[in-house]
C-alpha cells in the first residue's frame, strides 16, 4: 500500500533526496514556482504527474493541508538502529533523538525538522503506542524525513542501553529535573530523550537517563510543547560547539 507526502515543499525534499516517489497528484489551476519546481523534479525523475480536481487531492488528504500537491510513495523505509549508530562511529559529537512514546504525528514531524537542521545523526521511536511517520509527520517535517533516518524499535531502554554502550550520554528532558538544561554537560555524543506529551519520560526510561534536564519557565504556563522544548534543547548542544 501506497504513502502519502503532502504539501508543495516536503514533495519537493522527497524527489531531491531520491524517495521512491511512484506518482504525483496536483490540483487543476495550482500555480507558483514551487510547483513548477515539483513538475521540474517530476520530469527529470521519471515520475508521472497528473492534474486532479481539488476535492480529490481534500478527499485524499489527511488532514487538509496538501497545499494542491500531493505525492505516492513507497511506505516509509525505517533505518536500522545500528546503522544510525555505525554512521557516527568515532566522531566526538553526535547527536540522537529518542522519542518515548510521543503520540501526535504533527510533533513528531517538527521534531524530525528541527533534528535534521541541527544535524542529528538519527531519530529513534518506538514500534507501538507511538506515532510513525506517515504524511501528517511527512508534511510537518518539511522534508526533512527525505535526510534523517528513523529506527523504529521495540524496547527503547534497550535502545538506551546501546547507545550507552557506544559513547552516547543519555539526557532525559524532564519539568521535575533540578539540572537547569544551561547548566548540564549538553554537548559531545549526546542521545537526547523526549517523553510523552502530558505524562512525560516512562519510568524505567527515566531511570536509564545519566541525567535530567529542565527549562526554565518564565511565564504562567509550566512547559512548553513536546516539539518546541526538543528544538531548544537541540539547538542548545548545537551552541555548545559553534
Amino acid at each position: 500500500m501506497s504513502a502519502l507526502i503532502e504539501g508543495r515543499n516536503a514533495v519537493i525534499e522527497a524527489l531531491r533526496a531520491g524517495v521512491p516517489v511512484t506518482g504525483i497528484l496536483i490540483a487543476a489551476g495550482t500555480k507558483g514556482a514551487p510547483v513548477d519546481e515539483v513538475r521540474r523534479l517530476a520530469a527529470d525523475t521519471g515520475v508521472p504527474v497528473e492534474t486532479v480536481s481539488r476535492r480529490l487531492l481534500d478527499e485524499r488528504s489527511v488532514r487538509g493541508a496538501h497545499q494542491g500537491v500531493l505525492a505516492e510513495v513507497a511506505p516509509f523505509a525505517y533505518a536500522p538502529l545500528a546503522d544510525i549508530i555505525a554512521t557516527a562511529a568515532g566522531r566526538p559529537r553526535s547527536l540522537i533523538v529518542v522519542l518515548d512514546h510521543i503520540t501526535d504525528e504533527g510533533n513528531l514531524g517538527a521534531i524530525a525538522r528541527s533534528a535534521e537542521v541541527a544535524g542529528a545523526d538519527g531519530l529513534v521511536v518506538p514500534k507501538a503506542r507511538s506515532a510513525q511517520v506517515g504524511a501528517v509527520a511527512q508534511k510537518t517535517s518539511a522534508g526533512a524525513l527525505a535526510y534523517l533516518p528513523v529506527a523504529r524499535e521495540a524496547n527503547i531502554v534497550q535502545v538506551l542501553g546501546r547507545l550507552k554502550e557506544t559513547g552516547y550520554w543519555i539526557v532525559g528532558a524532564s519539568e521535575k529535573a533540578d539540572m537547569l538544561a544551561w547548566e548540564a554537560p549538553l554537548e559531545g555524543r549526546i542521545a537526547l530523550v523526549m517523553g510523552a506529551e502530558g505524562e512525560g519520560l516512562a519510568r524505567l526510561v527515566e531511570k536509564t537517563c545519566d541525567l535530567l534536564v529542565r527549562l526554565p519557565v518564565a511565564g504562567s504556563i509550566d512547559s512548553l510543547n513536546v516539539a518546541q522544548a526538543a528544538t531548544v534543547l537541540m539547538f542548545e548542544w548545537v551552541r555548545r560547539d559553534t
